[in-house]
């Protein structure tokens, strides 16, 4: 289901959505994120795969700060699901329409040079539930070109035992920490590290593993210790161009080892358009329980494509355009964006995803 291929990725969500991203620019110091201007977004998402799963995800935006100290983040969205992924083989055969919504907010105070954020999300959909509440903090040194950040999530997911109305829970904490460092006018890197704790319910309700030729509800240990640590590069280049380079090194004790790799250019064509292309490369092994088909009578067993072994890649083409003040009667500081995403792995799935995102300051 949607929210059970985004629940993995909820804290993490939830944190960049609560303002605890630390800024990694080049051509000024690096700070943590700085309040904008008073200012709201929409934006249209819409997805396709090779299943036949189709999303659309319009969403909107709100940034208003009360003072220079002091600002709220919020952001809220649907998304629509037809021939939906969380199909169960026993009563959906073809899929069953779903939709998830969900709503997050987040406020931040300064004290000097130290940023203190609390935010949360809620999100339901037919199946499932989640509730993620976070709080961080950030501190710039070194004349603003040094910022240590960490902050703390905690998420409660309820998925609906389908076809049943049980409900299962799902508990997971998590803990990050990043410094960020300029390193010239051009030059600026960033590592991090977090951990993850999950217990409780942790299999896929609507996915069945083959075992001994007979469909089963998948099987999971209800403890999952997650460790990822990240590298970031952001360079500018000559000619109004910027490289940003990532990795990251992932392990958890199901013994699911993943690297992930990424490489991309940006240009600025003139002051109101800019383009960008980004590649992604992910390889992971499987989980130590993963078997393509089971026999016996296995203590713990899989059909979660997530923990499978697989190679990834990913395409991202962006172009985002800010007009003159004055034309088409924007306002000054509109900005749209237009993006493609092409998705591929070696389990012969493939996705696509076209996004367009309309942001309009609400004054100056």
């Amino acid at each position: 289901m949607a929210a059970s291929k985004r629940s993995g990725l909820l804290i993490a969500a939830a944190v960049a959505a609560a303002g605890m991203g630390v800024a990694l620019v080049v051509g000024r110091p690096v700070t943590a994120q700085q309040p904008a201007e008073e200012s709201y977004g929409i934006s249209m998402h819409a997805f396709t795969d090779s299943r036949g799963v189709t999303v659309l995800s319009p969403s909107g935006e709100l940034s208003r700060d009360f003072t220079t100290r002091t600002g709220l983040r919020a952001s809220f969205g649907v998304d629509a699901i037809s021939a939906a992924s969380d199909s169960c083989i026993r009563c959906h055969p073809d899929g069953a329409y779903n939709a998830r919504a969900y709503v997050n907010a987040s406020l931040f105070r300064k004290y000097g040079d130290t940023k203190v954020s609390v935010g949360g999300e809620f999100s339901r959909e037919q199946f499932y539930t989640a509730t993620t509440g976070s709080t961080s903090i950030s501190r710039t040194l070194n004349q603003a070109n040094t910022t240590i950040a960490g902050g703390y999530a905690f998420s409660l997911n309820q998925p609906v035992l389908h076809p049943s109305e049980d409900v299962a829970r799902q508990y997971a904490h998590s803990a990050f920490g990043t410094v960020t460092q300029t390193l010239t006018k051009g030059t600026a890197v960033q590592l991090g590290y977090e951990v993850s704790r999950i217990t409780g319910f942790q299999n896929n309700v609507f996915l069945r593993a083959n075992v001994d030729g007979v469909r089963m509800l998948g099987n999971h240990p209800e403890l999952r210790l997650r460790h990822s640590i990240t590298a970031k590069l952001r360079q500018a280049l000559p000619g109004r161009m910027y490289l940003e380079a990532d990795f990251r090194r992932y392990q958890d004790d199901w013994q699911v080892r993943a690297n992930t790799w990424s490489a991309g250019l940006s240009r600025e064509v003139s002051p109101q358009l800019t383009i960008a292309g980004v590649y992604r490369r992910h390889e992971q092994t499987g989980a130590s329980f993963y078997r393509p088909v089971y026999t016996g009578q296995p203590e713990f067993f899989t059909a979660d494509f997530r923990i499978f072994p697989f190679d990834a890649d990913l395409y991202t083409g962006r172009l985002n355009f800010t007009p003159k003040q004055g034309l088409m009667a924007f306002r000054q500081g509109t900005s749209l964006t237009l993006q493609y995403e092409y998705y591929r792995n070696t389990t012969k799935f493939q996705a696509a995803t076209v996004t367009a995102a309309l942001r309009v300051p609400l004054k100056h």
